[in-house]
């Protein structure tokens, strides 16, 4: 019986630390930008908030537009700002911003009858390291209003 009352108290402070050690992630802010004439990709935007031990930012998904998401960084090479994979998934405890510009969600393979338009909302969902998700409603915004937001003049040398 002393065993058993030993074991339990041992799986009892297991339990308590592993529940403190759970960590927390909401998003908001989220952001798609329009799809420019032409194209069948564009960028979205979000604002991470984390609580407790790091984790990684494994994928995002937005089903109700297309099943081909990546996520990037972007990066100047030869005075030419260049999108590559994303550098650094981590998220640790507080905020991190994927903005224009920066860090971001690529939203790819865009078929023709599942555009985004301005003004829809779309779920936004991010799988991380943890076994956890997150999800948003994601608003289409049109370029200029992105551009607009982030502080920026002009929208062609950002535009996705």
């Amino acid at each position: 019986m002393r065993k058993v009352l030993i074991l339990s108290a041992a799986f009892m402070a297991l339990t308590q630390a592993a529940v403190a050690a759970e960590s927390t992630t909401t998003v908001s802010d989220c952001v798609i930008q329009e799809v420019l004439p032409g194209k069948d990709m564009t960028g979205a935007f979000v604002t991470f908030h984390h609580k407790g031990p790091q984790v990684n930012i494994e994928s995002a998904e937005i089903p109700s537009i297309t099943t081909h998401i990546e996520l990037h960084s972007m990066e100047m090479k030869d005075n030419v700002m260049t999108m590559i994979p994303l550098t650094n998934p981590e998220l640790n405890e507080g905020v991190r911003e994927f903005k224009k510009g920066g860090d971001h969600v690529m939203v790819m393979s865009i078929p023709e009858d599942k555009t985004p338009k301005v003004g829809e909302t779309h779920t936004m969902t991010f799988n991380f390291s943890d076994g956890t998700k997150a999800s948003c409603d994601a608003i289409v915004k049109s370029v200029d209003e992105i551009m607009q937001e982030a502080g920026k003049a002009g929208t062609a040398d950002m535009a996705h």
